[in-house]
């Protein structure tokens, strides 16, 4: 019998694939307790490179019982087509939403290929550009005279994700956004660092499971005293303890995706600060 637990996931795009991978990783999750294997697919555009993945597509389902679920989001008829009559498992991401659509709004769409993750607002493009440079700028405490140019500043022990949520939140939001690290010394201190004080209505902090953040300092840094369950343990009950003591916004990164993070430190600080998104 085949193994119903464990299944493949195609994802295939015309283009960049960003929006199915984004669509279809939120669809397969709500099945935990199947195991997908998901491969992504890009620049699909011919008929030969559609029909190299259907060829796959029917080798899986002789080997494993079972063909791959599909997810596109292709423009070109032709080529959704080839695997519509392949009769393998398409979820058609395009046709889900633009056919209806169509139909609603009384017009044709353009069905041009790209135009979700295209440059149509120079404006923005190029000020999430020049937000992504300021958090590259001022990452990890570096250039903390540009702290008056920021919209948020990140802080938290080392590796509890500071750098990549400064980073998304730059370049999805277009914000301007710091992190700052905090060191043993400044924990001892039991006061937020002097180059943080004058900032306080920025600041944004972030925790994690100690055990959580034992894993990934062990990962690098197996040998140092900085990798220890008795350090991890110590330094997330100081940093939450300053977070609460200066009634700081914080969150708890350990089961959070970088893009849960970033939506959930929007929503709060919009509603504490209106920060600009």
């Amino acid at each position: 019998m085949p193994n119903s637990k464990k299944r493949y996931a195609f994802i295939v795009s015309d283009r960049t694939g960003l929006t199915a991978e984004a669509m279809a990783h939120s669809l397969l999750s709500q099945f935990p307790e199947i195991d997908f294997k998901t491969e992504t697919f890009t620049f699909v555009d011919t008929a030969a490179k559609a029909g190299e993945l259907v060829k796959r597509c029917h080798s899986i389902r002789s080997s494993t019982g079972h063909s791959p679920l599909v997810f596109l989001t292709m423009v070109n008829e032709e080529l959704r087509s080839q695997f519509k009559r392949a009769e393998v498992e398409v979820f058609d991401l395009f046709d889900t939403f633009i056919g209806p659509m169509e139909q609603r709004l009384g017009i044709k769409s353009s069905h041009t290929i790209g135009r979700s993750h295209g440059v149509t607002d120079e404006k923005a493009y190029t000020s999430r550009i020049a937000a992504v440079h300021f958090a590259l700028q001022t990452d990890d405490g570096m250039d903390i005279e540009h702290y008056r140019q920021a919209d948020l500043i990140i802080v938290g022990v080392s590796r509890c994700g500071k750098t990549p949520t400064s980073l998304y939140l730059s370049l999805h939001y277009g914000l301007y956004v710091s992190n700052y690290p905090l060191t043993d010394h400044e924990l001892e201190q039991k006061r937020l660092p002097e180059a943080l004080q004058e900032f306080k209505e920025k600041l944004f902090g972030l925790t994690i499971d100690p055990f959580r953040l034992l894993q990934i300092r062990q990962q690098r840094f197996a040998e140092s005293n900085y990798s220890t369950a008795a350090t991890c343990q110590r330094e997330i009950a100081q940093a939450e303890a300053l977070f609460r003591s200066h009634q700081l916004p914080w969150l708890n990164t350990t089961r959070m995706s970088v893009e849960e993070i970033g939506a959930m430190v929007v929503n709060r600080t919009k509603s504490i600060r209106g920060v600009r998104v």
